[in-house]
């Protein structure tokens, strides 16, 4: 049998680690929405050529919606901007 006093420091250790777990996680997440994206200059330019490529509106879409590109994804938008920032000059 557990005495009551046991009871109520068990109770308080796990609502102690509940809260540190919270907030750990807020800043976490707090963290990411602030840290600026490695592929965030590479969309800005392709945003600029969406309006005359489909595959760039398409990745642009997908950029705005998930925040974020896959690293090969990131590797062909940086190949169609060469070629249509080549195709300009």
């Amino acid at each position: 049998m557990t005495s009551v006093p046991t009871e109520i420091l068990i109770v308080l250790g796990v609502a102690a680690i509940v809260a540190i777990g919270i907030r750990l996680f807020r800043a976490n997440s707090a963290a990411r929405r602030e840290a600026p994206h490695i592929h965030d200059g590479l969309m800005k330019r392709a945003e600029t050529h969406a309006a005359t490529s489909s595959f760039l509106r398409k990745v642009c879409r997908e950029y705005k919606a998930n925040g974020h590109i896959s690293n090969r994804q990131a590797e062909a938008v940086a190949k169609a901007l060469a070629r249509l920032e080549r195709g300009r000059a």
